[in-house]
C-alpha cells in the first residue's frame, strides 16, 4: 500500500509566495519519488487530503484541481500555478487599484481583482472546449480538500438540559470541504463554490470585503455533522464569511477528520501528515506586560496579538489526554496477550464476558464514542480493533478462540475508556511520524532536502 500524505497548510497573509514555493518543491519531490524505477509501489506517496487557512485554503484548492486535472500546468519552479498566481499574477500595485464599482468603504484594496484572479485560476479551464485531464504522479483517484472559514452570521448549535428548557450556543468557525474525484469533478459547476470559498477564506478583514457563500447543511452534511445543530431558517442558507485565520489558522484538525472519511483509521502505518507555515513555532509569550504598562495602546496590542495566537493554538494539541489513554489501552492490550500466551486467562470465560460487556455497550448493536460523527456497528467495530491489532491476533492465533475473545475483550477495554473510532490514532501521534516520514519519502531530491534544512522550525 503506497504512503499517504495530509498536507495542512496555514495561513499566511502576504507570505503565500513562500508557501507555494515551499510546495512546489513537495510536488516537485513527490513527482521525483514515484516516477524513479527503483520506488516499490508500496513506497509511492500519494496525497489525499490538503486543508488549508487564510491564504493556505487559496492554495489548497488550486492545488487540488491542478493536481487532478492540469499536472501538465507545472512546467518549472518559475512557471507553475502556484509561481504564477502568488509571484506574476498579483501585485501590492494592482491591489491598490480598487474598480469604480468596488463600495470604498467595504476594503482597502481591490475584492475584485481576487475574485479575477480566483476565476482565472479556477474557471478558466471549462470556457470553451475542455482541455485534456492531466493527473499528477502524487495523487489518486481522489482528493479531500478542506477550508477553514470565519462565519460572521453564526452557526447556532442547541443542547438539552435538565430538568428542562434548551442550551444554544453560537459558533463562527466554519468550514467547506469537497471530494475532488478524478471521473466526477471535472465541471465549472462543482468548482464555482470551491472558488468562492477561497475567496472567503483569504478574505483578511478591512484589506478584503466578506463574501458570500451559500451552504446546505442536508448537502454538505461532512461540514455540518453535528447532531445539536440548530434547524436553519432555510436550507440552503446564504452565509457572509471572512478570512478563515482569524479563529483557525492552522487547520490540522481538519485534515485528521478528513482523513477519518477516508480510511476509517486503518493502514495507520502508512498514514503521514505535513504542515507548511512560514512561521516559527517557538513559544513567543509575552514576560513585559502587566498591570502596570497597560495603557490603551499597549493593551490593544497585547489584544490583537492574543487573537492572532490563539488563532495559531491547533486542537490535537488538546488530544494529549487521548494519547495517554490510547497508550494505556495498548499497554493493557499487550498484558492481556502475554497472559493468553501464558495459559493464565480461561478464553471461554474472557470471551462470555466480554460479548456481555459489548452488549452493554452496543445495546441496538451500534455505539457512538464521545466525539464521533455518526454510530458505529459492533461488527464495524470488531473489525475495526482486529485490524489496529493484527499483529496481536495473529499471535494467538494457535489457541482455540483466543484471537477473537482477545479482540473483544480490547473493544470492550476501548469502549469503556471512553475511546473509539474516532480517537485512533489523534494527530498527536501521528505528528511523530510526519518528519522522519517526508525525510525518508521525499530522500532522494536534493534540493528539497536542502531548503528544507534552511528552515526545519517551518515545515513538519
Amino acid at each position: 500500500m503506497p504512503k499517504r500524505l495530509a498536507i495542512t497548510i496555514a495561513g499566511a497573509v502576504s507570505l503565500g509566495s513562500y508557501e507555494a514555493g515551499v510546495l512546489y518543491e513537495v510536488l516537485d519531490a513527490v513527482h521525483q519519488h514515484n516516477n524513479n524505477s527503483a520506488t516499490a509501489a508500496s513506497d509511492r506517496i500519494v496525497i489525499d487530503v490538503l486543508t488549508g487557512a487564510s491564504a493556505g485554503g487559496m492554495t489548497a484548492i488550486i492545488l487540488a484541481q491542478k493536481l487532478m486535472y492540469g499536472a501538465g500546468e507545472f512546467v518549472g519552479p518559475y512557471d507553475n500555478p502556484l509561481y504564477n498566481i502568488w509571484v506574476k499574477r498579483i501585485s501590492l500595485e494592482e491591489l491598490q487599484k480598487p474598480e469604480d464599482s468596488e463600495p470604498a468603504l467595504h476594503s482597502l484594496f481591490s475584492s475584485t481583482l481576487i475574485e479575477t484572479i480566483s476565476k482565472e485560476a479556477l474557471l478558466a479551464r471549462y470556457e470553451g472546449e475542455l482541455s485534456p485531464k492531466e493527473r499528477h504522479s502524487g495523487v489518486g483517484d481522489f482528493i479531500r480538500v478542506g477550508v477553514a472559514l470565519t462565519n460572521l452570521n453564526g452557526i447556532a448549535y442547541g443542547y438539552d438540559v435538565t430538568p428542562g428548557g434548551r442550551f444554544t450556543y453560537i459558533d463562527y468557525g466554519d468550514q467547506l470541504s469537497r471530494e475532488v474525484v478524478d471521473a466526477m469533478s471535472d465541471t465549472s459547476d462543482f468548482w464555482e463554490p470551491l472558488r468562492q470559498a477561497a475567496v472567503a477564506c483569504g478574505a483578511f478583514p478591512v484589506a478584503f470585503r466578506p463574501q458570500d457563500v451559500s451552504r446546505s447543511a442536508k448537502i454538505e452534511s461532512n461540514d455540518y455533522p453535528s447532531p445539536n445543530l440548530e434547524k436553519w431558517a432555510q436550507d440552503p442558507q446564504l452565509y457572509t464569511y471572512s478570512d478563515g485565520g482569524i479563529l483557525q489558522n492552522q487547520p490540522l484538525g481538519m485534515a485528521k477528520n478528513l482523513v477519518d472519511l477516508i480510511d476509517c483509521h486503518q493502514n495507520q502505518d502508512s498514514r503521514y501528515y505535513l504542515f507548511v507555515s512560514p512561521h516559527a513555532k517557538d513559544p513567543d509569550t509575552s514576560d513585559t506586560f502587566h498591570a502596570r504598562n497597560a495603557d490603551y495602546f499597549h493593551l490593544l496590542m497585547r489584544l490583537v496579538s492574543v487573537a492572532i495566537g490563539q488563532s495559531g493554538f491547533q486542537d490535537w494539541i488538546t488530544a494529549k489526554d487521548v494519547n495517554t489513554r490510547l497508550a494505556l489501552l495498548d499497554e493493557r492490550a499487550k498484558g492481556l496477550r502475554d497472559a493468553i500466551l501464558n495459559h493464565q486467562i480461561d478464553v471461554p470465560a474472557l470471551m462470555l464476558t466480554s460479548n456481555s460487556v459489548l452488549l452493554l455497550f452496543f445495546p441496538h448493536g451500534t455505539h457512538r464514542a464521545p466525539g464521533a460523527r455518526k454510530d458505529e456497528s459492533l461488527l464495524d467495530a470488531k473489525d475495526r480493533i482486529q485490524k489496529q491489532y493484527h499483529d496481536w491476533v495473529n499471535d494467538l492465533a494457535g489457541i482455540p478462540g483466543a484471537s477473537d475473545a482477545f479482540r473483544d475483550a480490547v473493544l470492550a477495554f476501548e469502549t469503556s475508556a471512553g475511546l473509539g473510532a474516532c480517537c485512533f490514532p489523534t494527530l498527536e501521534r501521528a505528528k511523530q511520524k510526519i518528519e522522519p516520514g517526508l525525510k525518508a519519502g521525499l530522500g532522494r531530491n536534493t534540493r528539497f532536502r536542502a531548503r528544507l534544512q534552511q528552515v526545519p522550525q517551518h515545515i513538519c
